[in-house]
């Protein structure tokens, strides 16, 4: 009987390892296929008796985790084109410096967003969300009724972290 000769110079380093990486992958997917209808227990919830969600405390959750998704898309694909800009080889020196500024800038707005963000959070107004560009800021809060201490403290929150002046800070209320 002829016995079979298995030798990795026939096949290559390179296909040996591309077969393993395609039954990691397989063995990957049977697991994910497998395990999904397991429960998944969700990060925060509500516990207590009385406590029921009513279509526009609902609402308001969904537009601030909407508007979340859609101001950090926005800023993404932002800077996904200055990224481009830096990158290219045909831009001209003015135009990266330009694009490396603007980068710089996207990044720390989004870092002070969610600074004044947590901050706010942490003063009680848990729904809020900023948004911070060169012409100033807008804070959406959700609150029963917007006091003016409360307007206040958001503007000092604001002020504080961004150096702008008062008059360039917009709140908006959502009962």
């Amino acid at each position: 009987m002829k016995k079979f000769k298995f030798k990795l110079s026939a096949f290559g380093t390179r296909q040996v390892t591309l077969l393993a990486l395609v039954i990691l992958i397989a063995i990957a997917g049977y697991i994910n296929l497998s395990h999904e209808d397991e429960i998944s227990i969700p990060a925060s919830v509500d516990v207590s008796e009385n406590s029921q969600d009513t279509p526009a405390s609902t609402e308001n959750a969904d537009y601030f985790a909407a508007s979340r998704i859609e101001r950090d898309k926005a800023r993404s694909s932002a800077q996904e084109v200055y990224r481009e800009v830096i990158e290219n080889r045909e831009s001209s020196s003015e135009a990266k410096v330009s694009a490396q500024s603007n980068l710089a800038a996207s990044a720390k707005a989004s870092e002070t967003e969610a600074l004044i963000e947590g901050v706010l959070k942490a003063k009680g107004f848990e729904d809020n969300i900023v948004y911070i560009s060169e012409s100033g800021a807008n804070v959406v809060v959700k609150t029963i009724g917007l006091t003016p201490a409360q307007a206040a403290q958001i503007q000092d929150v604001v002020k504080e972290n961004t150096g702008l002046s008062s008059d360039k800070i917009k709140i908006v209320e959502i009962k």
